[in-house]
Formats: structure tokens, C-alpha cells, sequence
């Protein structure tokens, strides 16, 4: 009863109940940030008819570049103020998209059912990985969540429920389930593509404020804590693991929510969704954007994504994207967005700095 009355307390600090933040170091956005976060979402919002009317590809694009910005988001949130490199977000997101499938099938189509529940099975998942991996450090918690993540993998892909409860099929096995509608919801239909956009960009948006506001918090605050020295925090008196445990299950949380959307628009739930290569692009995906912002791992992973659409029908694609991640961890160490800041803050030594970086890689390869 302790236990939970703690986590319960955990809670309330992260997303800031009966607490104020303070001057407690800077904040994660500052207000030109969320100016601008609302003028990309009102550009997108604007664009999106435009798109539909003309050329119904790019909206497809969109939705999937929102929602893989939104999986980025839950993966930077827990790497990048608690600093757990997760290699098992794949699960979470593969999970909360088959318990989407599932409810949409079995119980009822409306998203504000279906999407909660995914979300929670995502928490669920990741409780389950993250209790028995955030006592483990560094390279030893990533190698345990890539382990539990396949295990997760194979159960879904053997369809393993079915055999245990003695039914003919639960997940598809390798075959998935197909045939997954679209979700309704208040008297809306969203089978419309324009209005599964909207309902998209919303919940990217709202996702991306709340996990803001837990940043700003001193729940993580205490998160950055960890990060910078564990040690020293769990000797002032933290549960460091208890902590750890609860961001790693809030990413969970949101990643379980990515899931829900992007199976039902892309009407097929298989189990690729839980595989390992998709974890692997998720680090891609912050070390593009720039670990730690929130906002640049979700510009990486639309970035990672409109180029897989765009570079597909090429055969050496994987190259041409692997160059461009090449020339970014060179010349921009920081990512997209620690380029950008720095344009913003010194857009006179931007082409210094950028000879400078290559300047440094010379001498390290050289030495």
C-alpha cells in the first residue's frame, strides 16, 4: 500500500499538481518555442485540404510523419531527461497499435475508448520491461529492453495467446490482422483521411504540451538529476529506480498512443510493428533531431520518414539516408535543433562553426 501511495505521489509531481516549477534551471520551451509549434501545427492544418484536393500522397505522409514524431517524442522524453537508451519502444508502440486492432474488432470503433486503452497498454508493457531494466545502467538496460522487446516480437508473431487459450487466432500470428477500420468518435466519422489527419495533429499536439509541462517539472527536473549523477541523487534521498520506472512507463504511455493511430490508419496491425529495426530508427530519429529538446526528435523522425516515402523507388536509398545521418552527426553534433538554436543565437558564426566541426573530424580521424 506504501509502494502505491509513493507512486502515487511520483505522479502528482510529474505532471505538476500542488507544485510550482519555479526558476528551477530553463525551461524545456521557452514561449517563442510554443509560438512556433503553433504556427507549424496551423501551417500543417492549413496545408492539409490543399494536399487533399491535389495530391492525397502527401497527406498520407504527413499523418505517418506525425505519427513516428510523436513515437520520437516518447522515446526522447525517457533517453533524453533520464537518460535510458531504450532499444525496446518497439514493443510499446506494436502493443498499444494490437490493442487498437483488437478493441476496434472485438468492442467498439470509438477512438475515445480504443485510444486510452492503447495508451494504457503501452504503460502496462513498459512497466513490465522497465521493472525488471532500470536497475541495470547504460548499455545493460538498452541490451535488456532489446531483449524483451523480441521477446514480445516472437509471442506475437508465433501468436503464442492463441495457443495457450486454445483459440484459432488472437494476433494473426505473421500474417497480422487486417481489415482494421478507422475510428469514430462524438457523432464523427473518421474514415475521412483529412479528418484522421486533424485527429492526428491534435493528440500530436496535446501529447507534445503535456510532455512538456512534466519536463518544466521537478518531476523532471529530478529526471535531468538522474541523468547528469544517479548516484548522487539517490543519495540526497530519491528512489532513483521508482523514478525511472515512472518515466520509462509514461514514455510507454505515448508510444502505446502512437501505435493506436498509426495501425488503424494504415488499416493493418502486423508484427513488425514490435521488431527491433523499429527502435533502431527511433535512435536515428533523436540523434537527427537533437536529443533532449522533445521538439527535434519529432522534426528527426518526420525527417526520417519523408525520406524513406521519398527515396524508396530508389535501390541505394538506405545510403543516400545513411549519408545524410553522416554529414549531421559531423557537421551538427547537436542535431537539427541544436543547429537551428544555434543560427538563432549566432547566425553570423554559423559557417565558422560548421568549419570548425570539420576541422575537429579531421584531426580525430587523423589522431
Amino acid at each position: 500500500m506504501k509502494s502505491v501511495m509513493n507512486l502515487a505521489a511520483d505522479l502528482k509531481t510529474a505532471i505538476g499538481i500542488g507544485e510550482t516549477t519555479g526558476p528551477i534551471g530553463e525551461q524545456v520551451l521557452s514561449s517563442q518555442g510554443r509560438l512556433a509549434a503553433l504556427v507549424v501545427a496551423g501551417v500543417l492544418a492549413v496545408f492539409a485540404p490543399v494536399a487533399q484536393a491535389f495530391e492525397p500522397f502527401w497527406l498520407n505522409i504527413l499523418t505517418r510523419m506525425l505519427v513516428f514524431a510523436l513515437l520520437a517524442l516518447s522515446l526522447d522524453f525517457v533517453f533524453g531527461y533520464a537518460g535510458l537508451l531504450s532499444f525496446g519502444h518497439a514493443a510499446m508502440f506494436g502493443a498499444g497499435g494490437y490493442a487498437a486492432a483488437l478493441a476496434i474488432r472485438e468492442v467498439t470503433t470509438n477512438a475515445l475508448v480504443v485510444l486510452p486503452a492503447s495508451m494504457l497498454v503501452g504503460v502496462a508493457v513498459a512497466a513490465f520491461i522497465g521493472w525488471f531494466s532500470v536497475r541495470a545502467k547504460g548499455i545493460y538496460f538498452a541490451m535488456l529492453t532489446l531483449a524483451f522487446a523480441q521477446m514480445f516480437y516472437v509471442i506475437v508473431f508465433t501468436d503464442l495467446p492463441a495457443t495457450v487459450l486454445d483459440v484459432e487466432t488472437i494476433t494473426g500470428g505473421d500474417d497480422g490482422l487486417f481489415g482494421i477500420p478507422l475510428y469514430e468518435a462524438i457523432g464523427i466519422d473518421f474514415t475521412s483521411r483529412l479528418l484522421y489527419f486533424y485527429l492526428t495533429l491534435v493528440l500530436v499536439l496535446v501529447s507534445f504540451a503535456v510532455l512538456v509541462r512534466v519536463a518544466n517539472s521537478p518531476f523532471g527536473r529530478t529526471m535531468q538529476g538522474i541523468r547528469e549523477n544517479e548516484e548522487r541523487m539517490q543519495f540526497i534521498g530519491y528512489d532513483v529506480q521508482r523514478y525511472k520506472l515512472l518515466a520509462f512507463s509514461i514514455s510507454g504511455g505515448f508510444a502505446g498512443l502512437a501505435g493506436g493511430l498509426y495501425v488503424p490508419f494504415q488499416s493493418v496491425a502486423q508484427p513488425g510493428l514490435l521488431h527491433w529495426t523499429i527502435s533502431g530508427e527511433l535512435v536515428v530519429m533523436l540523434l537527427l533531431g537533437g536529443m533532449g529538446t522533445l521538439w527535434g526528435p519529432m522534426l528527426g523522425g518526420a525527417l526520417v520518414i519523408y525520406l524513406e516515402e521519398r527515396l524508396a523507388g530508389f535501390a541505394t536509398w538506405e545510403i543516400i539516408l545513411g549519408s545524410v545521418f553522416v554529414v549531421v552527426v559531423i557537421f551538427a553534433p547537436r542535431g537539427l535543433a541544436g543547429t537551428l538554436i544555434s543560427i538563432k543565437n549566432d547566425p553570423r558564426n554559423t559557417i565558422t562553426h560548421v568549419k570548425q566541426a570539420l576541422r575537429n573530424y579531421v584531426e580525430k580521424v587523423r589522431g
